[in-house]
Protein backbone atom coordinates (compact mmCIF):
# COMPACT_ATOMS: atom_id res chain seq x y z
CA UNK A 1 0.00 0.00 0.00
CA UNK A 2 1.63 3.65 -1.00
CA UNK A 3 1.99 6.30 1.28
CA UNK A 4 -1.12 7.94 -0.31
CA UNK A 5 -3.24 5.35 -0.26
CA UNK A 6 -2.55 4.41 3.95
CA UNK A 7 -3.24 8.43 4.69
CA UNK A 8 -6.43 7.69 2.54
CA UNK A 9 -7.77 4.98 4.63
CA UNK A 10 -6.91 6.23 8.14
CA UNK A 11 -9.31 9.09 7.54
CA UNK A 12 -12.37 7.88 7.08
CA UNK A 13 -16.01 9.86 8.00
CA UNK A 14 -16.08 7.85 11.20
CA UNK A 15 -12.22 8.57 12.11
CA UNK A 16 -12.76 12.29 11.44
CA UNK A 17 -15.84 12.99 13.42
CA UNK A 18 -13.70 11.13 16.66
CA UNK A 19 -11.03 13.32 16.26
CA UNK A 20 -12.62 16.40 18.44
CA UNK A 21 -13.42 13.96 20.71
CA UNK A 22 -9.92 12.44 21.18
CA UNK A 23 -8.59 15.88 21.46
CA UNK A 24 -11.23 17.11 24.30
CA UNK A 25 -10.41 13.91 26.54
CA UNK A 26 -6.62 14.68 25.71
CA UNK A 27 -7.13 18.71 26.75
CA UNK A 28 -9.65 17.38 29.52
CA UNK A 29 -7.67 15.14 30.97
CA UNK A 30 -4.00 16.95 30.62
CA UNK A 31 -5.35 19.86 31.77
CA UNK A 32 -6.58 18.37 34.77
CA UNK A 33 -3.47 16.66 35.62
CA UNK A 34 -1.08 19.72 35.38
CA UNK A 35 -3.26 21.22 37.71
CA UNK A 36 -2.98 19.01 40.21
CA UNK A 37 0.87 18.90 39.45
CA UNK A 38 1.22 15.30 39.16
CA UNK A 39 4.01 13.49 38.32
CA UNK A 40 2.36 12.20 35.26
CA UNK A 41 0.58 12.92 32.31
CA UNK A 42 -2.35 11.16 30.68
CA UNK A 43 -2.49 13.71 27.57
CA UNK A 44 -2.38 10.85 25.41
CA UNK A 45 -5.03 8.90 25.74
CA UNK A 46 -7.58 10.00 23.35
CA UNK A 47 -4.74 9.87 21.01
CA UNK A 48 -4.26 6.07 21.54
CA UNK A 49 -7.75 5.58 21.25
CA UNK A 50 -8.35 7.06 17.38
CA UNK A 51 -4.66 5.22 16.79
CA UNK A 52 -6.08 1.70 17.86
CA UNK A 53 -9.36 2.30 15.61
CA UNK A 54 -8.76 4.40 12.73
CA UNK A 55 -4.39 4.05 12.05
CA UNK A 56 -1.15 5.59 12.54
CA UNK A 57 -2.16 8.76 10.46
CA UNK A 58 -5.04 10.42 12.34
CA UNK A 59 -2.71 9.54 15.66
CA UNK A 60 -0.42 11.66 14.38
CA UNK A 61 -2.26 14.57 13.68
CA UNK A 62 -4.55 14.10 16.68
CA UNK A 63 -1.27 13.92 18.83
CA UNK A 64 0.40 17.17 17.43
CA UNK A 65 -3.04 19.16 17.43
CA UNK A 66 -4.21 17.85 21.11
CA UNK A 67 -0.32 19.22 22.17
CA UNK A 68 -0.74 22.38 20.32
CA UNK A 69 -4.48 23.25 21.77
CA UNK A 70 -2.93 22.50 25.38
CA UNK A 71 0.00 24.81 24.28
CA UNK A 72 -2.06 27.72 23.39
CA UNK A 73 -4.74 27.18 25.60
CA UNK A 74 -2.98 26.44 29.01
CA UNK A 75 0.92 26.30 28.62
CA UNK A 76 3.20 27.59 25.71
CA UNK A 77 6.27 25.86 26.89
CA UNK A 78 4.53 22.94 25.93
CA UNK A 79 4.67 23.20 22.21
CA UNK A 80 7.60 20.87 22.01
CA UNK A 81 6.18 18.20 23.08
CA UNK A 82 3.97 17.79 19.92
CA UNK A 83 6.71 16.10 17.92
CA UNK A 84 6.84 13.70 20.83
CA UNK A 85 2.62 13.20 21.00
CA UNK A 86 2.46 12.96 16.63
CA UNK A 87 5.10 10.53 17.19
CA UNK A 88 3.76 8.38 19.51
CA UNK A 89 0.22 8.44 18.02
CA UNK A 90 1.84 7.35 14.37
CA UNK A 91 3.65 4.24 16.44
CA UNK A 92 0.53 3.15 18.64
CA UNK A 93 -1.86 3.20 15.67
CA UNK A 94 0.92 1.46 13.53
CA UNK A 95 1.27 -0.98 16.33
CA UNK A 96 -2.39 -1.76 16.17
CA UNK A 97 -2.73 -2.25 12.46
CA UNK A 98 -0.30 -5.17 13.25
CA UNK A 99 -2.27 -6.35 16.14
CA UNK A 100 -0.32 -5.17 19.00
CA UNK A 101 -3.75 -4.04 20.77
CA UNK A 102 -5.87 -7.04 20.55
CA UNK A 103 -4.81 -8.57 23.60
CA UNK A 104 -3.58 -7.62 27.20
CA UNK A 105 -0.45 -8.94 26.45
CA UNK A 106 0.10 -7.43 23.18
CA UNK A 107 -1.40 -4.15 24.91
CA UNK A 108 1.70 -4.40 27.45
CA UNK A 109 4.31 -5.07 24.18
CA UNK A 110 2.69 -1.75 22.75
CA UNK A 111 2.97 0.39 26.08
CA UNK A 112 6.20 -0.91 26.50
CA UNK A 113 7.55 0.49 23.11
CA UNK A 114 5.64 3.67 23.50
CA UNK A 115 7.41 4.15 26.54
CA UNK A 116 10.73 3.99 25.38
CA UNK A 117 10.38 6.45 22.82
CA UNK A 118 8.42 8.84 24.89
CA UNK A 119 11.25 8.77 27.57
CA UNK A 120 14.20 8.96 24.63
CA UNK A 121 12.25 12.40 23.76
CA UNK A 122 11.14 13.98 26.65
CA UNK A 123 14.33 13.38 28.35
CA UNK A 124 16.31 15.30 25.63
CA UNK A 125 13.48 17.73 25.31
CA UNK A 126 13.76 18.55 28.70
CA UNK A 127 17.34 18.66 29.22
CA UNK A 128 18.34 20.45 26.12
CA UNK A 129 15.49 23.28 25.77
CA UNK A 130 14.45 23.57 29.22
CA UNK A 131 17.62 22.82 31.12
CA UNK A 132 16.25 19.57 32.36
CA UNK A 133 13.53 21.75 34.05
CA UNK A 134 9.93 22.66 33.14
CA UNK A 135 6.63 23.05 34.15
CA UNK A 136 5.60 19.65 34.37
CA UNK A 137 5.62 17.68 37.90
CA UNK A 138 8.31 15.18 36.68
CA UNK A 139 10.33 18.34 37.52
CA UNK A 140 9.90 17.74 40.76
CA UNK A 141 11.25 14.52 40.85
CA UNK A 142 14.44 15.57 39.17
CA UNK A 143 14.54 18.26 42.10
CA UNK A 144 14.37 15.58 44.28
CA UNK A 145 17.04 13.23 42.76
CA UNK A 146 19.28 16.26 42.49
CA UNK A 147 19.39 17.49 45.96
CA UNK A 148 18.92 14.00 47.53
CA UNK A 149 20.26 11.53 45.14
CA UNK A 150 23.45 13.30 44.27
CA UNK A 151 22.96 12.55 40.70
CA UNK A 152 24.02 14.75 37.89
CA UNK A 153 21.43 16.85 36.19
CA UNK A 154 21.35 14.52 32.88
CA UNK A 155 21.30 11.12 34.89
CA UNK A 156 18.49 12.43 37.48
CA UNK A 157 16.38 14.07 34.32
CA UNK A 158 16.86 10.04 33.49
CA UNK A 159 15.69 8.77 36.83
CA UNK A 160 12.94 10.93 36.72
CA UNK A 161 11.05 10.70 33.55
CA UNK A 162 11.43 6.88 33.52
CA UNK A 163 9.03 5.85 36.12
CA UNK A 164 6.83 8.73 35.18
CA UNK A 165 6.62 7.86 31.33
CA UNK A 166 6.04 4.36 32.28
CA UNK A 167 2.86 4.76 34.77
CA UNK A 168 1.81 7.29 32.32
CA UNK A 169 1.93 5.50 28.91
CA UNK A 170 0.96 1.94 30.43
CA UNK A 171 -2.14 3.71 32.21
CA UNK A 172 -2.71 5.31 29.08
CA UNK A 173 -2.71 2.24 26.56
CA UNK A 174 -4.58 0.56 28.89
CA UNK A 175 -7.55 2.68 29.28
CA UNK A 176 -7.60 2.89 25.54
CA UNK A 177 -7.55 -0.61 25.34
CA UNK A 178 -10.50 -1.11 27.35
CA UNK A 179 -12.45 1.79 25.82
CA UNK A 180 -11.66 -0.37 22.16
CA UNK A 181 -12.93 -3.85 23.85
CA UNK A 182 -16.29 -2.32 25.09
CA UNK A 183 -17.15 -1.32 21.76
CA UNK A 184 -19.69 -3.66 19.94
CA UNK A 185 -18.31 -5.51 17.14
CA UNK A 186 -20.85 -3.72 14.93
CA UNK A 187 -19.69 -0.09 16.33
CA UNK A 188 -16.15 -1.45 15.78
CA UNK A 189 -16.37 -2.44 12.00
CA UNK A 190 -17.32 1.51 11.34
CA UNK A 191 -13.64 2.15 11.82
CA UNK A 192 -10.54 1.50 9.65
CA UNK A 193 -8.88 -1.00 12.10
CA UNK A 194 -12.39 -2.84 13.16
CA UNK A 195 -12.01 -6.04 11.10
CA UNK A 196 -8.77 -6.55 13.00
CA UNK A 197 -10.37 -6.43 16.34
CA UNK A 198 -13.49 -8.84 15.19
CA UNK A 199 -10.94 -11.04 13.97
CA UNK A 200 -9.52 -11.35 17.03
CA UNK A 201 -12.17 -11.53 19.13
CA UNK A 202 -13.45 -14.19 17.08
CA UNK A 203 -10.33 -16.04 16.96
CA UNK A 204 -10.18 -15.91 21.16
CA UNK A 205 -13.83 -17.26 21.34
CA UNK A 206 -13.22 -20.71 19.33
CA UNK A 207 -10.01 -21.12 21.71
CA UNK A 208 -12.19 -20.35 24.21
CA UNK A 209 -14.97 -23.13 23.02
CA UNK A 210 -12.29 -25.51 22.07
CA UNK A 211 -10.92 -25.01 25.47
Amino acid sequence: MGLGASIRRDFTLMAILLIPVAIAINVAVGGLVKALNLWIFLDSIGTFLIAMLAGPWIGLVTGALSILLLSVTQDPTLAPWSILAAAMGFLVGWLARKGYTTTWGKAAITAALVTICSVAVSVLLSYFLFGGFNTSGVSVLTGVMVDYGDLPLFLAVVASHVPAELVDKFLSVGIAVLVVKSISDRQILRFPHGQIYVDARKKARRGASAR
